[in-house]
């Protein structure tokens, strides 16, 4: 279990009830559709209901306790342990829907001292033990080896949908229960849309290829994006590519421990600048990666925080050029932070790539 003492000290917390699932599974190692944990100095609980108690039993460390609940019983239930270990200033995760937020809030920590310590548990998810970065590079190599299976069988006439479809079946085979995210595959002008959804739109001589995609590994994601040029690349979209490797390059050199993460997106921004193209690059630079996709922190230079990038973080490295009725080039690297260091963990080429099946 990852220690929450720093949270209960710094805070002077009697208790600390988890909603998020995200947070569920960091903090105890497993999670459920439906549960709850509540953390006090001496004491575990992981409240769920019936579908899942035999498997919180057997993959919970033995210190927890496992309550059955159902959505009838929670609130009762809940509040008889929290009134049983005399709690009364209480930290919370906000992080939920709606109607979680308000259940949580109003119905289970009703009249108790509430704080909501969701920045904490953010900061402490964003820097990585070895286990969990051992689990990311898995999953990154399980999404490497699976792009170039999938990189054999692009021939022209495939959709989008098709070579997304293939991509996902290599991940899965390769050892990824479900991709990290939706994958984007993208041909030629609709690789300018930087969240394109893949359609039926079939590959021809000279499109760029965008494939932005992910696997997991113990519900630890990766995340790397490539772009290719099938068969023939004209001389425009090679220089904008090498644009963008460029700030790529630039960016990664510039990581290190104890830097404001709006940083490497300034370094970016500046050099695609002198390349009169930042007006092309309509998102953020990277963000942290761990069990969710998107995770603390966030590398733009419009977020103006006295945060820090610390040791064992990852982040991604993802600068991008998108023009309309063109194409899209972007190319995204996972990138853990280590003293001056930024250690690549994406190995897949990333020099223009031109396919010829």
């Amino acid at each position: 279990m990852v220690s929450l003492g720093k949270i209960f000290d710094s805070n002077n917390l009697d208790g600390i009830l988890i909603s998020n699932n995200y947070n569920i599974k960091y903090i105890s190692g497993y999670s459920a559709d439906y549960c709850f944990l509540l953390v006090t100095q001496k004491n575990k609980y992981f409240f769920t209901d019936g579908r899942f108690i035999i498997e919180a039993n057997r993959d919970l460390a033995k210190d927890w306790n496992v309550v059955e609940i159902t959505p009838t019983t929670a609130e009762e239930i809940i509040k008889n342990f929290i009134i049983k270990n005399d709690i009364k200033k209480i930290g919370f995760d906000s992080d939920l829907s709606h109607y979680d937020y308000v259940f949580v809030t109003e119905k289970l920590l009703n009249g108790l001292d509430i704080l909501d310590i969701t920045k904490d548990i953010n900061s402490l998810r964003a820097v990585k033990n070895d286990y969990e970065i051992e689990c990311i590079v898995k999953a990154q190599r399980i999404a490497e080896k699976s792009l170039e299976q999938v990189k054999q069988t692009i021939k022209e006439g495939i959709s989008e949908l098709e070579l997304c479809a293939k991509l996902e079946y290599f991940m899965k085979i390769n050892g990824s229960l479900k991709p990290a995210f939706d994958t984007i595959v993208a041909f030629g002008e609709n690789s300018a849309i930087a969240h394109a959804k893949p359609s039926s739109r079939k590959l021809k001589v000279g499109d760029v290829i965008l494939i932005d995609f992910g696997a997991t590994f113990n519900s630890y994601c990766s995340d790397m994006t490539r772009t290719f040029v099938f068969v023939k690349c004209s001389e425009e979209i090679e220089k904008l590519y090498n644009i963008v490797l460029g700030a790529n390059e630039i960016a990664i050199d510039c990581i290190r421990s104890g830097i404001p993460p709006r940083e490497a997106d300034r370094v970016a921004r500046n050099y695609l600048n002198l390349h009169r193209m930042e007006s092309y690059f309509n998102h953020s630079l990277g963000h942290g990666v761990g069990l969710e996709i998107h995770e603390y922190p966030t590398l733009s230079s419009r977020i103006l925080t006295d945060d820090r990038l610390k040791d064992g973080m990852v982040i991604t490295i993802e600068p991008g050029i998108y023009i309309e009725g063109l194409c899209g080039i972007r190319i995204e690297d996972m990138i853990v932070v280590k003293g001056a260091n930024a250690i690549n963990l994406t190995t897949s080429n990333k020099k223009l790539e031109i396919i010829n099946n």
